[in-house]
């Protein structure tokens, strides 16, 4: 098996890694996630884009860096529902409305 089919010595493939890693179907994950989202509504609520345009601040600089984190943490979790359960079709990634919808959000963020 070539490095991109295989992970570690004992031969899982990436796509059986996403699955065993679904965001979807965990349960510790689901429960990252909703604390992330938190995280956001609470930064979101700090944000005072009329005072601080330029962000110089040492506030504004922090709440850009969760910001990012919140970005990145959201498009991993994208990418690793799309190899585990496919993008297009009835049961795939994109066959959900709410995976529509979450596709759409970190595509426009």
């Amino acid at each position: 098996m070539s490095g991109f089919d295989s992970w570690g010595k004992q031969g899982i493939s990436l796509s059986t890694l996403c699955i065993i890693l679904n965001p979807g179907a965990s349960t510790w994950f689901e429960r990252c996630s909703i604390m992330v989202i938190l995280l956001n509504c609470v930064t979101l609520g700090m944000y005072q884009p009329c005072e601080n345009i330029d962000c110089s601040s040492d506030r504004c600089k922090v709440l850009q860096a969760f910001d990012v984190f919140i970005y990145v943490f959201f498009a991993v979790e994208m990418v690793v529902k799309m190899m585990a359960l496919g993008i297009f079709g009835r049961r795939c990634y994109l066959g959900d409305t709410w995976n529509r919808l979450d596709f759409f959000i970190v595509m426009a963020g």
